[in-house]
């Protein structure tokens, strides 16, 4: 049995005229005969019922009619899926990021993906740093974008853009714009911040910033994720420092207070395995 009989078979089923089918199919009507003696015993079944005037389908014939359309529908959109995936045009791009790069570079990125080649599957997925560089050298995700973030020999990268930090006060803190000078006045602070050990290069930022004004922050709370330590900030349990992008469209009851004097800027970074750069170019350059 093979795909061109099948189509034969489907021809007759149409036609039901043995004369007619083989016309259609541009061969001799006794090949065509032969094709569905051979599918019969194939199949172990009659197909059609034959008389010297007509032809029509026995129950089996039916069931093989419908099964041998799916076969066929299903056969075409395989070679269309490897042909879309030999072109780059199927597949799926994983993406890991973190809250800021979210609400900036993420959301354009996936729509561009989606206009260019709407078969592909795109997967987002809110990380720390460290699990980023952990899942991208595992190859469990194909790009990561996060801020600061120090990256292994192996993994290559390009700044997208730098933005100004931003702190982030409870709504009742008697901190002002007006009295805020520098970030020595926060020494005293409780801070909240993610882990050393999960904000690869972001922490290191952050108090790398507030040793050049003569302090170590006292951290009381850690969480991973912007959303945990703004709700923390919210709940009165201390302050943090973010990328301004970190708070865009936030609506809490927080006071923020930008950074924009401060020589150290949050520097959003796109990064992928530099052995797999060839293969992932096409995406990069949407960023």
């Amino acid at each position: 049995m093979d795909i061109q009989q099948l189509k034969n078979f489907l021809i007759l089923c149409e036609t039901l005229n043995f004369r007619k089918a083989a016309e259609q199919i541009n061969i001799v009507q006794p090949a065509l005969s032969r094709q569905i003696q051979l599918l019969e015993n194939e199949t172990g079944a009659l197909l059609f019922n034959r008389s010297k005037r007509t032809v029509t389908l026995t129950e089996a014939g039916a069931f093989f009619q419908k099964e041998a359309n799916r076969i066929l529908q299903d056969l075409q959109k395989t070679i269309i899926k490897t042909e879309q995936l030999h072109n780059g045009e199927a597949g799926e791009i994983r993406v890991t990021h973190s809250s800021s790069a979210m609400n900036t570079v993420v959301p354009s990125f996936l729509v561009k993906v989606k206009h260019q080649w709407p078969n592909i599957k795109t997967i987002a997925q809110e990380t720390s740093n460290a699990q980023q560089i952990e899942m991208l050298l595992s190859r469990k995700t194909d790009i990561g974008v996060a801020p600061n973030i120090m990256l292994p020999p192996e993994v290559d990268a390009k700044i997208l853009y730098k933005e100004n930090f931003v702190l982030i006060l409870p709504a009742k803190h008697p901190l002002s714009k007006k009295k805020f000078t520098d970030l020595s006045v926060l020494k005293n602070e409780t801070f909240i911040l993610p882990q050393l050990s999960t904000g690869i290069g972001y922490v290191e930022a952050i108090l790398q910033m507030c040793q050049a004004y003569g302090f170590k922050p006292k951290v009381a709370h850690e969480s991973a994720h912007s959303t945990g330590v703004l709700r923390l900030v919210e709940a009165g349990l201390g302050i943090s420092i973010e990328p301004v992008s970190s708070v865009r469209g936030v609506n809490m009851d927080i006071k923020l207070i930008e950074l924009k004097n401060l020589q150290q800027k949050a520097a959003m970074i796109l990064f992928w395995l530099r052995e797999r750069e060839a293969e992932l170019n096409r995406f990069i350059q949407l960023f």
